[in-house]
C-alpha cells in the first residue's frame, strides 16, 4: 500500500512497486543504446555526459518483474527511503 505525502507531485502516480527494494549507489555509465536514465520520482536526468544540472550517479535497483534497472536520484532517495523502506547495499 502506497503511503501518500500530501501535495507531493513526485509520488502522485507511484504504486509502491519499489517498496522495500534494495539499491546500490552507482555512477551512471553510458552504453551504445542508452546515454541516460531518469529518476523514478522527479524525472531528474542521470547521465555520465557533461550536461549541466544532471546527476552523474544515483541509487539503482533491478525491478524483478521486468529485469530493468530503476534509478532514483540522491535527493528523492534520501527523502523517501524511510517512507518506502528502501535498503542500501
Amino acid at each position: 500500500m502506497v503511503k501518500k505525502i500530501e501535495n507531493d507531485w513526485r509520488i502522485d502516480t507511484y504504486d509502491g512497486y519499489l517498496d522495500e527494494a534494495t539499491f546500490t549507489l552507482k555512477k551512471f555509465v553510458s552504453t551504445k543504446t542508452n546515454d541516460h536514465e531518469h529518476c523514478v520520482f522527479c524525472w531528474q536526468k542521470i547521465t555520465d555526459l557533461n550536461i549541466e544540472d544532471c546527476d552523474t550517479e544515483g541509487y539503482c535497483t533491478v525491478y524483478e518483474k521486468t529485469g530493468q534497472t530503476q534509478w532514483i536520484c540522491k535527493d528523492c532517495f534520501n527523502e523517501f527511503k524511510n517512507l518506502f523502506n528502501f535498503k542500501v547495499i
